[in-house]
């Protein structure tokens, strides 16, 4: 069993390798960015917000590796940053914020940078994050990883991961009381 397993393990490893390799690429979709788990502890009924996507460009671009080497994986910052900018909304809205398209305060998302890491046992996607209003900025990290031994398809699992990352980042943005109190208007 264990020697199919590294069996696996490397066939999966070459054929991520050979995405990576070959001339050929693929555009990396987030899937469904899952809910955050556990509640806020601030509470945000009284708060009326908007979220945006301050992504206006739409382009293809090649992800990096962490040693900034082009990847043969690629993405469109601004998708990425709209199912982040959906999942950030909802979010807020399930802890009780009333989130609307026109609001006092509008928090605008940036995806500056989408990084791709490999090893030999496991894969990661690492996102960086700008949030932005009237006289506030700060950045958040979001990233998520698959082992090599779950991994039946490379596009699959990168997809998988994109959307796991996003959720990394807004469960950052949500468990940073500077942000929330940024909200909640007691900063």
């Amino acid at each position: 069993m264990r020697i199919k397993s590294r069996f696996m393990t490397t066939i999966v490893a070459l054929l991520g390798s050979a995405t990576v390799f070959c001339a050929c690429s693929y555009t990396i979709l987030p899937q469904a960015v899952s809910l955050v788990k556990g509640g806020g502890a601030a509470p945000l009924s009284a708060v009326l917000v908007a979220v945006a996507n301050a992504e206006k460009e739409q382009a293809i671009y090649t992800i990096l590796t962490d040693r900034g080497v082009k990847s043969s994986f690629r993405a469109d910052r601004r998708t990425w940053s709209r199912k982040l900018v959906e999942a950030l909304a909802g979010e807020l809205a399930r802890r009780g914020a009333q989130v609307r398209t026109v609001a006092p305060l509008t928090i605008s998302v940036a995806l500056p940078e989408i990084r791709y890491l490999e090893t030999r046992e496991s894969f990661r996607l690492k996102v960086a994050v700008v949030l932005t209003t009237p006289g506030w900025t700060k950045n958040y990290e979001g990233s998520a990883g698959l082992s090599m031994d779950s991994v039946a398809s490379v596009t699959a699992a990168t997809d998988r991961a994109a959307g796991l990352a996003l959720a990394d980042a807004v469960k950052a943005m949500l468990d940073d009381p500077e942000f929330l109190a940024h909200l909640t208007g007691a900063t």
